[in-house]
Parts: structure tokens; sequence; C-alpha cells
């Protein structure tokens, strides 16, 4: 039948063409009458607007638009623009049974009869509400990375990871790299160093991504230029893309920095050492002054001048320990713990023998360590817990320390005077002085925890004031071999 109509009548069979791509399609035909009213559909195949064919049947053509567009008589001038034009096509919001709303296109085609008296209209209409809010999302991401493109602030740039080809640089990236993407050159062209871009590419290639990379850039005159890299490395595409800012003044101001610390770590180390020569001078006297037996004044005299002077010792003594953590790294030793341990417990055996000393070691007797740290470290825990302990009770101190080829605990347990709640947190500041009954310079726990710091490790602490403190520390073993 479809055949024989096709002979008779060509046109006839090319409309039922297009109504069976339509349906094929899913999209919703209406055949209108030359008034716009609706005399036929395909409602019964899919179903856009929500209606039932019988529902739309004898409605105008008008029941798809909004209310502001019937109001300004919008679906009249649609079909007569396309009575005129021959076709009209639209995208504009229809409205679905119920007046919920979608993003239609809406294709409105006159139809005439053989003798070419107008017969009426067909209209298609397809939801594409997903994709108009596709293009609005893709059209959104896209001006915002525009926006990030040309950026005043921020450097964007793209090379290709085989060659280093760079691909792209915006505005910001020429300014501060001095150099256009569209001449031929490789990004490892910017750096001073080619090292520094050696590891920026394994880095890439093992971890994808790199953040924080900071590189000296060449430069046509002798200002010296840093920039900081964050960028990521797209293996599928081949390519590493990323942002860039200039960090020159900053690191200026960092490298001044480091070099006015050196040279005040330079100073205090020297000026510390010259400072201790007339400071023994003065101890010497005061020796001579006791010999002499001296009359009970004078010899108050010398006591007090013999404490202040050993006070100022102490302090440079401390001040060089800060210096020297400062300006030296760690240095692996293997160390005996047993026998560093007990040496530095006979050092304050005669002045605190009234102090019960216990030791516990076990695990490995030997641990690889900084020794200059670690006897500071044991040095300064020891002597505040003995400084400390309470003349009341029978004083005790416990020394534990847990040790293996990776990690040493070390504990100090006493039931001296403790330490008040408020101020766990503080003791660890520079000058900080946890009692009135305190006689040190206050840089002890300061540098204890600065030489922990140093070596990787962890120091906390409890105490409870008149029932005692305990202090652990643990440390990772260095590498020996580094």
């Amino acid at each position: 039948m479809y055949s024989s109509l096709s002979k008779e009548n060509p046109s006839l069979a090319t409309e039922k063409d297009r109504s069976l791509f339509n349906i094929l399609r899913g999209f919703e035909e209406f055949m209108l009458n030359p008034e716009g009213i609706i005399i036929s559909s395909n409602l019964e195949v899919i179903n856009i607007t929500g209606y039932e064919e019988w529902e739309v049947m004898g409605n105008h053509i008008a029941i798809f638009y909004t209310p502001e567009d019937r109001q300004q008589e919008k679906p009249k001038a649609d079909l007569k623009t396309a009575k005129k034009q021959g076709q009209l096509l639209v995208n504009d919001w229809r409205v679905k049974k119920r007046n919920a709303r979608f993003w239609a296109k809406m294709k409105i085609t006159s139809l005439t009869d053989q003798d070419g008296t107008h017969s009426g209209f067909r209209v298609v209409l397809k939801d594409s509400t997903h994709k108009a809010l596709y293009n609005h999302r893709v059209k959104r991401i896209k001006d915002e990375y525009l926006n990030l493109f040309n950026n005043a602030y921020t450097g964007i740039f793209k090379f290709r990871m085989n060659d280093l080809r760079v691909l792209l640089l915006n505005e910001k990236a020429v300014e501060i790299l001095g150099k256009d993407e569209s001449a031929d050159i490789s990004f490892q062209e910017f750096f001073v160093e080619e090292g520094r871009c050696t590891r920026l590419i394994e880095h890439l290639i093992a971890h994808e991504k790199v953040e924080g990379f900071e590189f000296q850039i060449k430069t046509s005159s002798r200002e010296q230029r840093w920039v900081s890299i964050g960028c990521r490395f797209f293996a599928e595409q081949g390519f590493v893309e990323g942002i860039l800012i200039d960090v020159s003044e900053s690191k200026k101001q960092l490298l001044e920095l480091q070099k006015l610390n050196h040279e005040l770590d330079q100073f205090i180390y020297h000026a510390s050492h010259d400072l201790r020569s007339p400071l023994t001078t003065i101890l010497g006297v005061v020796n001579l002054i006791h010999l002499d037996e001296p009359s009970p004044i004078i010899k108050n005299y010398a006591q007090l001048i013999a404490e202040r002077v050993h006070h100022l010792d102490g302090l440079l003594k401390d001040l060089v320990s800060i210096t020297y953590n400062n300006k030296s790294e760690p240095k692996a030793e293997l160390l005996h713990v047993e026998t560093e341990v007990r040496n530095i417990l006979k050092e304050f055996h005669h002045q605190y023998n009234t102090v019960q000393a216990f030791l516990t070691i076990s695990g490995e007797v030997e641990f690889v360590t900084d020794a200059v740290r670690f006897r500071t470290i044991m040095r300064n825990l020891v002597s505040n817990a003995l400084k400390y302990h309470n003349p009341a009770v029978a004083s005790f101190m416990k020394v534990t320390i847990q040790a293996d080829e990776k990690l040493l605990s070390l504990t100090i347990e006493d039931n001296g005077l403790g330490i008040e709640q408020d101020y766990l947190d503080k003791i660890f500041r520079m000058f900080f002085r946890a009692t009135v009954q305190a006689k040190g310079t206050g840089l002890g726990l300061f540098i204890t925890k600065a030489m922990i710091d140093k070596l990787g490790g962890h120091i906390a602490v409890s105490s409870r004031p008149m029932h005692g403190s305990t202090f652990l520390v643990e440390l990772p073993a260095l590498d020996i071999n580094q």
C-alpha cells in the first residue's frame, strides 16, 4: 500500500516518511488546520508534553505556549510567520501538561494541497531541556576557564611531555617568563639549573602532579627571578598543564632572612665563646677569695658573684646549643645507649645524691642517632628531674629506655615538684619558667624540643603539682649511610 501511494503521489510518501522519521526520533508531531487547531498527532507513540491524543484534539496549538506568550499572541504570530516563510524554527520555553515548562525545539511547516492552497501546518516538538542545560554548563565552565586563563595574577602554561615543547602560555605567564608560546621553545629553557627541570619531570612521571615546586628562571637581565609552579601530568594525552606564580620578592626576602640568621648565628657563636673567657677569669678570682678565708660578708658576696657567673655561663652554653642546632644537620652515629645514659647520670650524682636514680634499658643497646643532640636532650631532661625534686619526700627519678633498630623511646619519671596544668603547653617556649623556684636560663626545654624536632622525633609531658612529672621522648633512627 505504501509503495502504491508512493507511485501515485510522491509528495504523500514524503510526508509519511517524515512522520515515521519523527516517530523514530521520539518527537511529537501535530497536524493543524489553517486556523491552528490540532486535528491529528502521534501522541500514541511518544509522550513529551504529557497529553493523551484525545486531550489535545480540537485545541489550538497555543496549548503548548506559556501564559506570557499566549497573552502576547505569540502562537498566532508564529503561525503567520510560518505561512509566509513556509517554515519556522523556534527554540523557546514551552508548556507540558500541568504547566511544567521545558526547553523546546519547535518546527512549524506550512502545508499546501495539490492546487497550492494553504491547507494547514505540521508542528514537530522536541524536548531540548537536557541539551540546553548541558550547553549552559559547558558555556559556564568555558567562561570560568577563560576567566582563570586570563587571570592577571596567575600564569598558566602547558607543554608536551615527550619533548617539553611549550604549547600554551597565557599573558601573565608570558610576562613572568619573558617568552611567547608562539616561539618554538622548550619548557626546559626557562630553568637556570637544568637539574631542577629533570627533577620536576621525574616527579611528574612518578606522581603525575607537583605542588609548590620552585626554580630560578633565566632572564635577559641580571635580575634574579623565581617562580613557583603547581601542575599535573595527563599521561593519556601526553601533556603537562599547570599554573605558575612569580615568587621573586618573597624568595629574595627569604634569602636575605637566611643570610641575616646565619650572620646572627655566627655572632652568637663567637660572642658566646669570647664572653666565656672573662667569666672563667672571674670564677678564678672568686676561688682565690675563698682560699683566703674571707669574712662571712665577703664570702657571701663571693658566693653571689659565683652564682651569677655560673648562670651567665649556662646561658652562653645554651645560646651555643641553639646556634649549633640551627646551623648543623643531624649526624648519624652508632651509640651505646646504656654507656651514654650512665655517664650523664654520673655528672649529677654528687650534686643530687639525695635523689635515687633508676635506669631500665630493654631492646637494642646500640642505636643510630646524633650523639651531640642525644646527650643534650638527655642531660636537660635528667637535670630538670633532679633540680626540681621534692625535698619533703624520698625523691626518685626513673629513666626507662626501649630501643630497636628503628625507634628509641625514652621515659623520664620523677616524684618532684611537678608543673601546673596551665603551664604544660608553655614549657617548651623560649625563656619560659614554670615556677619561681627555677634558677635556670629558661632555655633547657626549648633547646630539648628543638633538637628532638630536628631529629624528626616527638616529646610529650604529663605532670601534677607536688606529685611529679613524666616526659616521653621518641626518636627515629637515622640512616648511618647518609
